[in-house]
């Protein structure tokens, strides 16, 4: 009996470790005096008809932030929706969470190089955020990030997932790590909320009333 319980011990183990995503491991410490984290999103979603969340794991161009302007779109075409009955939540995670991240971020970093993304105007790797600005984009306006916020999307960024992106930007330019970390943390786009994880804000979002949907 004892060696069954170890057995099967050892496979729950094991499960659990082929479960846990391994970019998702490594969770610094967020430097705040204001106390826990912002939940103020919950409070957001509680007064919404129709809510949804994202899981923006990877940028693809952008493509999440069309399908969140889908929804909105599509919702008041058919049940003539306002805006504050319709809430689409993006929760940037994993490869995605550099969209949340602010020019000067995308500059100091040279995000637009490393993850492959040209600006649109300009047709070179990206020195800044294509992805937030309504008025400084070639792209369409309507599904930019700022836009998309004014229409009521919440933003929510993965603090295990900037941790890892901090820890290998510090690599890079031989910075301190926690100083580096610290600094994207203070960099995110206006209106963006940081949260422990992505896959603690994808479970709350569902859990609040939350159809899920891909991000790509």
């Amino acid at each position: 009996m004892t060696r069954r319980r170890e057995f099967l011990a050892r496979i729950g183990v094991a499960a659990a470790t082929l479960a846990i995503d391994p970019t998702e491991l490594h969770a610094a410490p967020v430097p705040t005096a204001s106390g826990p984290w912002d939940t103020s999103w919950l409070d957001r979603l509680a007064t919404a008809k129709y809510r949804v969340v994202f899981n923006a794991n990877v940028i693809d161009d952008g493509a999440v932030l069309d399908y969140a302007a889908t929804f909105l779109d599509h919702f008041h075409e058919v049940h003539d929706t306002t805006l504050s009955e319709t809430r689409p939540v993006v929760v940037f995670r994993r490869l995605g969470t550099s969209m949340a991240l602010n020019d000067r971020m995308w500059d100091r970093y040279a995000i637009g190089a490393d993850s492959k993304i040209k600006d649109p105007v300009t047709g070179a790797p990206a020195r800044r955020n294509v992805f937030w600005r309504a008025g400084n984009s070639a792209g369409n306006s309507a599904t930019m990030m700022e836009t998309m916020h004014q229409r009521g999307m919440i933003s929510l960024v993965c603090n295990v997932a900037l941790g890892n992106i901090g820890r290998r930007f510090a690599e890079q330019t031989k910075g301190n790590v926690e100083e580096v970390q610290g600094e994207l943390r203070a960099n995110l786009v206006p209106g963006a909320i940081l949260v422990p994880s992505g896959i603690y804000a994808l479970i709350r979002a569902q859990n609040a009333g939350c159809a899920f949907m891909l991000g790509t």
